[in-house]
């Protein structure tokens, strides 16, 4: 009953790739400051390494799927309150940036 088909070795190594894809991008994420779309990618990436079907479910580096779907909400809330925090100073970034061309 607890034997590992070809397939369920196939499922688990996919799984195991999401969960890393999770991760990296998530750290990759603070890379660029409005890294936004990575964020979003770290987050796809742990919900397929993480959801239960197909079987077998993730085990091993589950964890590692948990911290990149963090790191990516974690970005996803703290780049936009700090674009709304910095508003005016963005906006006058973005005056003086136009002043040199």
């Amino acid at each position: 009953m607890n034997e590992i088909t070809s397939k369920d070795s196939f499922v688990l190594g996919q799984k195991y790739a999401y969960a890393t894809a999770s991760l990296l991008v998530g750290v990759a994420a603070y890379i660029q400051l409005l890294g936004i779309e990575r964020a979003i990618l770290a987050i796809l990436f742990a919900c397929l390494a993480l959801r239960s079907a197909p079987a077998p479910r993730l085990e091993v580096r589950r964890l590692w799927a948990q911290a990149g779907r963090a790191l990516g909400l974690v970005m996803l809330i703290v780049v936009p309150v700090l674009v709304i925090v910095k508003f005016d100073a963005l906006r006058e970034l973005i005056a003086a940036l136009e002043k040199l061309q």
